[in-house]
């Protein structure tokens, strides 16, 4: 009972650590746009010769009042969060609560997928400021990480076959997102994982990772996780399939190639990537808001805004190239204006990159397939065959999100594992 209590006050503690910084930053960019707006009278009365001499004393007693309110309000609160930081340390480390009973399944569910959106924007700020609720990364099996011995292994697949199909989540993602649109009483629309089990004796193991960090720090995590599963697992295995929705399958693509590059072992069971709407030549939404707020930073009363913006997490802005290398980020600003160093990664030899892009529209060359493509990623992007040396890709008439779980996904997916059955 003490590690459920402690992980629950540990849960509570990154949740607040979360408001605190939440609260502080929302308050600095809402004490910059105040001074933006007061900023036009006092800049107008200054061109008026009448005016100018008693404008400005004027100017200077009111912004620092005002700077003296936001810093007492923004102070106070440090001091609060602060302080409640430091109480629930106390109650770690002291044992002072009584037992907790743990959340509920659905419940616990919920809080992973909660901190699993969260993690998607600020997945990275929440790993360097320590927080409790940052994500490990592994495998996860009934919401519980596993344990990559060969005991917790077993304990955890006690059915486990020689042939692994991996699925790795995208961006705001965890494991549960496979289980999306999941209908008890129909079986045809039960998790990819389970009917590739039923159908080709496919074990299905789920990734869980941070997704705001970069996509080549998850690949270099997934990596050395596959490396273990694969030294570890029950039974020799003879086959991996790697399956990524979205930024998963990014994620895959760096794994794959950082593990050939280190000589991994679990590379030469590799047979297949299979990317699922994933933006192989980055996201267009993320490419507009780059844009936007570089100029938002020009106008004073956007700038507060373009800040905010900007706040959001290293993984995210790797999707406006597509980037899964370490080359291509390292030492470099990642707000800096229409960068693009995107590496042309060579596919790994002996395995086969399957692509599959969704499109609003039932024809390819339709200019919204071309312009949206499944809503998130343009097809284009996702069909990007010249990527990673792509042997075939194909398109559905599904948006992002059915991508998950659709029969005529799941219909593409069996064929191709079928053909190393």
């Amino acid at each position: 009972m003490t590690s459920i209590r402690n992980r629950s006050l540990s849960r509570l503690r990154g949740t607040l650590m979360l408001a605190a910084e939440a609260f502080d930053h929302v308050a600095g960019r809402v004490h910059e746009f105040h001074r933006a707006i007061s900023d036009i009278p006092f800049r107008t009365l200054k061109r008026v010769p009448v005016a100018k001499r008693g404008s400005e004393p004027a100017r200077v007693i009111h912004d620092g009042v005002t700077d003296q309110v936001y810093g007492v309000v923004r102070g106070a609160a440090r001091a609060l969060f602060s302080g409640a930081d430091v109480a629930l340390r106390r109650l770690e480390s002291a044992d002072l609560l009584p037992a907790l009973a743990p959340p509920g399944p659905q419940a616990a569910r919920v809080q992973d997928d909660l901190v699993a959106a969260v993690s998607g924007a600020v997945g990275d700020h929440m790993l360097r400021r320590r927080n409790p609720l940052a994500i490990r990364f592994g495998v996860y099996h009934e919401g519980q990480r596993v344990d990559l011995t060969t005991a917790g292994l077993r304990a955890a697949f006690p059915q486990a076959g020689p042939r692994i199909a991996v699925f790795l989540h995208g961006l705001c993602g965890n494991e549960n997102v496979w289980e999306m649109f999941r209908k008890t009483e129909d079986p045809q629309t039960d998790p990819y994982g389970a009917r590739l089990a039923r159908d080709l004796s496919y074990t299905p193991v789920y990734l869980r990772y941070n997704s705001g960090l970069h996509i080549s720090v998850n690949g270099r995590h997934c990596a050395r996780a596959l490396e273990a599963l694969h030294a570890n697992w029950p039974v020799p295995a003879n086959e991996i399939v790697l399956v990524g929705h979205s930024m998963g399958g990014l994620v895959a693509r760096s794994a794959a190639d950082i593990g050939a590059a280190r000589g991994d072992r679990w590379v030469s069971q590799l047979l297949q990537v299979v990317c699922l709407g994933s933006p192989h030549l980055g996201a267009r939404l993320e490419k507009v808001v780059h844009i936007g707020t570089h100029f938002m930073k020009r106008i004073p009363l956007s700038r507060p805004i373009a800040r905010l913006l900007d706040s959001r997490s290293l993984g995210i802005k790797d999707l406006r190239w597509g980037y899964t290398n370490h080359a291509e980020w390292k030492g470099r600003d990642p707000d800096a204006f229409w960068t693009r160093d995107r590496l042309q990664v060579a596919p790994v030899p002996g395995v086969r990159y399957r692509f599959l892009g969704g499109c609003l529209m039932g024809e390819t060359d339709h200019w919204v397939s071309r312009a949206v493509g499944d809503g998130l990623v343009c097809l284009p992007s996702s069909l990007a065959l010249d990527v990673a040396g792509a042997d075939s890709s194909t398109h559905v008439q599904i948006d992002h999100l059915r991508l998950l779980n659709h029969p005529a996904v799941y219909a593409q997916l069996r064929e191709w594992l079928s053909a190393t059955a």
